[in-house]
């Protein structure tokens, strides 16, 4: 524990996947739903990719031996991608016009790509002789038939299924998905559509959590609006916890007076931690009600949507039994404008990361840095992570910095970030 008796961020990803206990069921998928789904088993490769050799060019494919460049030969059969080559045989003098991805005719072991030849009639001058298997992807280039080429664990992506396609699979078997309940607490809440009464806002938490879940491909049971009633925030958990894998609530964890969900929390189950030392987000409540685990973010938007960035989807992930999943990408930028900082909590500044003409990394922190401006995090494209132990980061110093996207457009990038 810190000097606060808070636990530190690191700390507390720990003890969250201390608890972390993967699902074990698993089920069978078509490959084109399965994106987002953690695998199950070893992906084995039941065929050769490509099957046969086949040419890397549009070109000529030639017996390379004593060929010399200015060499004329005569071309005896066209090749596309596709045809089989099984019977056709090129001899020494001949050449055959081939296509990208066609296979390699028996007694030719080369293509000159098209650029280096000239053609008249039936006949090709070969302007450079090429050298034995120059622009030949061989049997087996890319999949060998027998080698695992997707691990248990790992979280599919569109290249994946692409690759799960290009050896002939229709389906794989992935786990099950996670349950996520999701609720949002307090009488000052309002669903979006409804008017609102002096002193009421409209729920915009569970939207944004369930939008950072949404690439986890989980089930989402929508719980609404609970208002600050301990009966019926315990009933509401009690019915979550016997469907659900985790229940994730917004607001009611700090220390108000209307504040109820670690109390109900603690009286039916068992708290693992309250407060962690982050900024934006203090109040993190984490517990287990039976075998449901409990994730209670803060109420004010910009909290709740960092600490289920930085705390809950790790979990997820550990819960789901991804073992594919990175770090988080950091590095680091030259900070453009102060920052206030007051050491003991890691700070994430909402920042726009760009680059000047020497390609060099600046970082910008916004203005309103408030818990409730959810604006600057649509502005921003980066947070700038300051330490817990830090001071104030002065204007031209270098900082570690978050980005939001490897893929950051911002005018006048020319690159993305190193990894």
């Amino acid at each position: 524990m810190s000097a606060s008796n808070w636990l530190t961020l690191e700390e507390a990803i720990s003890s969250l996947l201390q608890y972390a206990t993967a699902v074990e069921q698993s089920e069978r998928c078509d490959i084109p739903a399965a994106l987002g789904r953690i695998l199950a088993e070893d992906i084995t490769a039941p065929i050769d990719v490509p099957g046969q050799a086949v040419s890397a060019m549009d070109g000529y494919a030639v017996p390379a031996a004593s060929l010399r460049n200015n060499i004329t030969l005569k071309v005896v059969h066209t090749i596309l991608a596709g045809d089989d080559v099984s019977t056709l045989q090129i001899q020494h003098g001949e050449a055959a016009r081939i296509m990208t991805g066609a296979g390699i005719p028996q007694g030719a072991d080369a293509v000159v790509m098209q650029e280096n030849t000239q053609r008249s009639d039936n006949t090709v001058m070969l302007i450079t002789a090429p050298e034995i298997n120059d622009n030949i992807r061989p049997q087996g280039n890319d999949v060998c038939q027998g080698e695992v080429v997707i691990r248990q664990g790992t979280r599919l992506q569109a290249s994946h299924l692409m690759l799960l396609a290009s050896l002939g699979l229709t389906d794989c078997l992935v786990k099950r998905k996670l349950r996520v309940a999701i609720m949002a607490t307090g009488d000052e809440l309002q669903q979006a559509g409804s008017p609102l009464a002096p002193g009421q806002l409209y729920n915009s938490n569970s939207v944004g959590i369930a939008a950072l879940l949404r690439p986890y491909d989980v089930d989402i049971i929508d719980l609404g609006i609970v208002r600050d009633d301990p009966d019926q925030l315990a009933h509401t958990f009690t019915q979550a916890a016997a469907t659900a894998d985790l229940i994730i609530s917004s607001g009611g964890v700090s220390v108000g007076d209307a504040d109820y969900v670690k109390s109900v929390l603690d009286s039916l189950g068992d708290i693992g931690f309250w407060k962690v030392a982050i900024k934006p987000g203090k109040p993190f409540a984490f517990g287990q009600l039976n075998n449901c685990l409990f994730c209670g973010v803060p109420g004010n938007p910009v909290s709740a949507y960092v600490t289920t960035q930085q705390l809950v989807l790790p979990l997820i992930g550990a819960l789901q039994g991804d073992t594919s999943a990175p770090q988080p990408l950091q590095f680091r930028a030259i900070v453009q404008s102060a920052v206030r900082h007051r050491p003991g909590r890691v700070e994430y500044v909402r920042a726009v990361l760009s680059q000047d003409e020497d390609s060099q990394w600046l970082v910008a922190p916004l203005p309103r840095q408030s818990s409730g401006v959810m604006t600057t995090v649509t502005q921003a494209n980066c947070y700038i992570v300051v330490a817990a132990d830090s001071a104030d980061v002065v204007a031209g110093t270098t900082v570690m910095v978050q980005p939001f996207s490897h893929l950051i457009s911002q005018p006048g990038m020319r690159s993305t970030p190193p990894l």
